[in-house]
């Protein structure tokens, strides 16, 4: 089966779980936020990667299903908690959760799914000692992201924020992120920690290379939020195209973008993103992150060739999978 269509199937199976997990209609003041964040959509492409990975590698998809829904339930906290931090209004065109219900509710909805996460973990039937990984795995993921976050918040119209800065930033940040849910299917099959290890190297280039294309994206189409162009420079976010033209732009011009950056978000007009977007195409910078972007991609095919495993196809699909989301 192709892996678009495993992946659509897989994500099927994963919302008909995720209402067992979390029953839709409870009277308690999580459900409601909850389920409104799930109904905008998702391909729940991270938990269906899991249940592939778990499948190629030999293991009983049934087995990595709790880690699966624990994957998603923690992505869904994330995307709560970030809308908060960031201060975006909307996502797949729908209000965020802290715009609908308040920001103490979307703090506390995003604080269930955390431990609806580790719940599901808990309640596995796998072996005590792949459990303690399975659970290891996700507390690294999420020390590593909150981590990344910490860095994008304190970096925000950052004046000597570099390339450099940003990659770090966003391995920490995207690389184990969306390694997890591979790590998790591999052990769950048994793999070798020489395999686990190389997935985790996988999620580092293949991360950055996803979060680039999502700066690209959110200057030139918009993330899913009404159409609006521009969220970062809003946010003043340090996105790679800030970050590289900090290091390329004349001093003027790095004033400017600095300035437009450090505005507050409802000061910032539609002419300082158009001002932006012209200064990021006068010093190349959409090019560049996609070219960069483009070397990441096949960096992740070179520690694809690595994994020591005979049948490798299955993470070049997700590879590539991944790669066309950036196209």
């Amino acid at each position: 089966m192709p892996i678009d269509e495993s992946i659509k199937t897989y994500g099927a199976k994963i919302d008909q779980l995720l209402q067992e997990l979390i029953p839709p209609h409870k009277k308690n003041y999580l459900s409601e936020p909850i389920w409104h964040h799930l109904y905008t959509g998702g391909k729940r492409v991270r938990p269906a990667i899991c249940l592939i990975t778990c499948e190629a590698l030999g293991g009983n998809t049934k087995d990595a299903i709790p880690f699966a829904l624990a994957v998603e339930a923690m992505h869904n906290m994330f995307l709560m908690h970030d809308d908060i931090e960031d201060g975006d209004t909307i996502r797949r065109d729908q209000p965020t959760v802290w715009m609908k219900y308040g920001i103490a509710h979307a703090i506390n909805a995003g604080d269930y799914l955390l431990a609806c996460a580790y719940k599901s973990i808990l309640a596995s039937s796998v072996s005590l000692e792949k459990k303690i990984k399975l659970l290891q795995v996700l507390t690294l993921t999420y020390g590593k992201t909150v981590e990344g976050q910490a860095i994008d918040i304190g970096a925000r119209a950052s004046e000597d924020f570099s390339v450099d800065n940003y990659m770090q930033m966003v391995e920490l940040k995207t690389g184990y992120y969306l390694a997890c849910g591979m790590v998790g299917g591999a052990i769950v099959s048994g793999a070798s920690e020489e395999v686990v290890e190389k997935i985790w190297m996988l999620g580092k280039t293949m991360g950055p290379a996803f979060q680039i294309r999502d700066d690209l994206i959110d200057m030139t189409h918009g993330k899913g939020r009404g159409g609006v162009i521009g969220s970062d420079v809003k946010e003043g976010k340090a996105s790679f195209l800030y970050s590289y033209t900090l290091q390329v732009a004349c001093t003027d011009d790095k004033k400017c973008l600095r300035d437009i950056m450090l505005k507050p978000r409802d000061e910032t007009t539609d002419n300082d993103i158009k001002w932006v977007l012209d200064i990021y195409k006068k010093y190349h910078a959409i090019q560049y992150a996609q070219d960069y972007a483009e070397d990441l991609v096949k960096q992740a095919y070179k520690t694809i060739d690595e994994i020591p495993v005979e049948n490798k196809t299955v993470f070049k699909e997700i590879a590539s999978f991944m790669a066309q989301r950036m196209s």
